[in-house]
């Protein structure tokens, strides 16, 4: 057996060494990725001012997206509700886990232009709750609108059997062919509170809590060249040691190729036979 050599004592203990040498290099790379990759949290006046509710304009400015740190803002918006075209948006996870409804309806604002509330969620595909009626100030956070090809499969397919009382998502372009207004903010507020007035559908409908602020993140590639470096090093050893061993262990091969690569350049050209007349 050519690698019979290897049970030697002396050869177990390099390869012991060289699985302990290995398995450092794998895991002081996978340290140098940990910190490659941090994570910074809000300072405790971010933090506050995260969920210190700021007027809609001031996070939504030209009627621009909701995107980066506005989404999950606290915010407030005053206006009036459009109770008329409540609807329901199916399959939504409550936050314990739990699969639902949650409840939209158009908020016209002082300055014309419409934002979509989502009032709350329930568990049941109940008839939508009456608005509050009048003048009113919205408390809740924001999110982004929903795309209408990312709505589950489940929601797809109820709110095409019931486009009259469900949409899939909260789709801005789908709900400005749907609800007379061409001037809808591209967000909506999940309302966690109402006020002056009270709101009919309190006890129906449960407010989604806000997320947790966001922490930010940054890499570092120093950190992401060590790591590299370090995985680069166990691979050329494991390489080298194996290269080694089967050298060790072929070397009549090695020679008798060598051999016969000599032999054909050191001999003559073979020469054609003479013939005779």
């Amino acid at each position: 057996m050519k690698y019979r050599f290897l049970l030697r004592p002396s050869w177990l203990a390099a390869i012991t060494a060289l699985i302990v040498l290995t398995v450092a290099f794998v895991g002081l790379g996978m340290w140098q990725w940990s910190r490659a990759h941090r994570t910074h949290k809000l300072s405790p006046q971010a933090a506050a001012a995260y969920v210190t509710p700021a007027p809609l304009a001031q996070l939504l400015t030209d009627g621009s997206p909701a995107t980066g740190d506005s989404i999950g803002h606290a915010v407030t918006a005053t206006g009036v509700f459009d109770g008329g075209h409540q609807l329901l948006v199916p399959d939504r996870r409550f936050p314990d886990g739990r699969i639902g409804y949650i409840v939209i309806a158009p908020l016209k604002l002082a300055d014309g232009t419409v934002v979509v509330v989502s009032r709350g969620w329930t568990a049941q595909p109940v008839t939508p709750p009456p608005a509050p009626a009048g003048r009113v100030t919205v408390t809740g956070w924001l999110s982004a609108e929903e795309p209408a090809d990312g709505a589950p499969p489940d929601a797809s397919d109820a709110a095409a059997k019931d486009p009259a009382h469900l949409i899939a998502s909260v789709d801005v372009a789908t709900l400005v062919n749907t609800w007379p207004y061409s001037n809808l903010d591209q967000a909506y507020i999940n309302q966690t509170g109402v006020a002056p007035a009270a709101d009919p559908g309190a006890g129906q409908l449960t407010a989604i809590p806000a997320p947790a602020p966001p922490n930010s993140s940054s890499w570092y590639i120093l950190n992401v060249g060590y790591t590299l470096q370090w995985w680069l090093f166990g691979v050329v050893g494991l390489w080298w040691f194996v290269t080694y061993v089967r050298r060790l262990a072929n070397p009549v091969e090695e020679e008798e190729d060598e051999e016969s690569e000599e032999a054909e350049e050191l001999s003559p050209p073979e020469q054609a036979p003479a013939t005779t007349p």
